[in-house]
């Protein structure tokens, strides 16, 4: 009997992409919206099926990136302090769909095939990262500078450099993962 499949391609729907506005104000926002959900519900749902998995060490990297990408979203608040709530983007709110029809299906796969689950959650997370660092955030920045905003500018190649980093980590942690090694404790 074959084991069930949740694909790569499916958990990265849950992936939601920051838009870039016609403002700097109104790119902060949809970056916030973003950084937010990724700090709220991606990466905490990628954890908890780490642990369901029996991978702690990579729930606990999971829940590191979390909180990161929660900085991430209070630095931009710091420039724009009357952002207040960002309005739901819509690419979020799909992302979000998405990761709840997934979250339906996922608790019974994970006991069924809990490597392939977390195989497939480390890969997406690289993706998301690689993405947001090469193709997204440098354009915001560059927005910033065209803006004469360098205070913005050094927020987003401060978060470029940290999802790059992020990147990293989810590399090294598949890396492991999938030569069967333990994945160091994150600190």
């Amino acid at each position: 009997m074959s084991k069930p499949e949740i694909t790569e391609a499916m958990i990265f729907e849950c992936f939601a992409a920051a838009q870039q506005k016609e403002n700097g104000a109104q790119t902060a926002a949809s970056f916030v919206d973003v950084e937010e959900y990724e700090n709220q519900i991606m990466y905490p749902e990628f954890a908890r099926w780490a642990e369901k998995a029996g991978q702690p060490e990579l729930a606990s990297l999971f829940r590191k990136v979390a909180g990161e990408e929660k900085l991430h979203a209070v630095w931009l608040r710091e420039l724009y302090q009357d952002l207040g709530q960002p309005e739901r983007g819509e690419d979020t709110q799909r992302a979000i769909d998405a990761l709840t029809t997934i979250r339906a299906n996922c608790d019974a796969l994970i006991a069924q095939n809990p490597e392939g689950v977390v195989e497939k959650a480390l890969a997406v997370a690289i993706s998301v990262e690689e993405r947001e660092y090469r193709d997204i955030y440098p354009h915001f920045r560059d927005q910033a500078i065209a803006e004469n905003n360098p205070r913005a500018a050094e927020v987003y190649q401060r978060v470029v450099d940290s999802e790059r980093q992020h990147a990293d980590w989810f590399r090294a942690a598949l890396d492991q993962f999938r030569a069967g090694m333990a994945v160091p404790a994150m600190a």
